[in-house]
């Protein structure tokens, strides 16, 4: 059964949701404020989900838990700053085609950390899925300038990529197949909420932001988003790591942009172009591939 592969797709789907209810969020408190409550709330609903399924440490040691720390650093402190620092500057869609990067970066450090060398036709499934999500992504609208125009945020886009897919691969090495995901979840988003807060407080940026009301405005969507995202789809995202090639799972979890298209059809009447829609044929195309390998 293609319990990896299909636990990437949904963990794509989920993060389709997020994009949504994390922009609703921001429109009301702003990126910041969002960025500092997401994480906390998806480890208290990991704490419940902890005690409900009865998941213990019990297989952590010292090893295991410095790689699912230094995962949780990577991957959802400096990658997710990098990344919203990139959303702000050149908007959702070109950082989107950034972290299409994502992949490439989890299959060099699969091949050299964990000695996962993709066959040939994963390649090609991994190369036609890439190539239909950039050509979703990297649609030009009117009026807006070339994205490498800003080459300070095209290097804080590929940051946050290379963070994802490194800190995947820790994440899978500090399993090392035995870590329950849900704990391993649990030890990076803890070890992430300490590292963001510890970086805000310390630059001076929870000054005057009373976090406290910013919950009450934004609280759907800041719940909703921390569901779909750092809370199911994170969890998710290390199942797809512990069942197939940190590359494969990569790639299918970067079909975001392509899934998230009927979401805005159906919440901002929003009507995709043909490229649009070719883009999303050919992502399919090499999701089968993957599928069928």
């Amino acid at each position: 059964m293609l319990k990896g592969e299909i636990a990437a797709v949904a963990t794509a789907i989920c993060w389709a949701f997020t994009g949504l209810f994390f922009a609703e969020a921001a429109r009301r408190i702003g990126a910041l404020r969002v960025n500092l409550l997401r994480l906390p709330v998806a480890l208290v609903l990991l704490s419940g989900a902890l005690l409900a399924t009865g998941t213990t440490f019990a297989t952590l040691d010292g090893r295991r838990l410095g790689l699912l720390a230094a995962s949780g650093i990577v991957g959802l402190t400096i990658g997710d700053l990098a990344l919203f620092a990139a959303l702000v500057r050149i908007g959702p869609r070109l950082a989107a085609l950034l972290m299409a990067l994502a992949p490439v970066f989890a299959t060099l450090a699969g091949a050299v950390g964990l000695a996962e060398l993709p066959g040939p036709r994963a390649l090609l499934g991994m190369a036609v899925t890439l190539v239909g999500v950039g050509w979703v992504v990297l649609e030009r609208r009117d009026g807006q300038a070339h994205p490498f125009e800003h080459r300070g945020a095209i290097t804080l886009g590929v940051l946050a990529a290379a963070c994802q897919g490194v800190g995947l691969v820790l994440a899978k090495a500090g399993m090392a197949g035995e870590v329950p995901p849900l704990a391993a979840t649990w030890v990076r988003m803890g070890v992430a909420t300490a590292g963001i807060w510890l970086l805000a407080l310390v630059s001076g940026r929870t000054a005057g932001l009373d976090i406290a009301a910013a919950a009450r405005q934004a609280a759907m969507p800041v719940l909703g988003g921390a569901v779909s995202g750092p809370f199911v789809g994170v969890w998710l995202s290390l199942i797809a790591a512990r069942f197939t090639d940190v590359g494969v799972a990569a790639t299918l979890m970067s079909t975001t942009p392509v899934l998230i298209i009927p979401l805005v059809m159906v919440v901002e009447r929003y009507r995709p172009s043909l490229r649009a829609v070719l883009g999303a044929a050919v992502a399919i195309a090499g999701v089968a591939l993957l599928f069928s390998r």
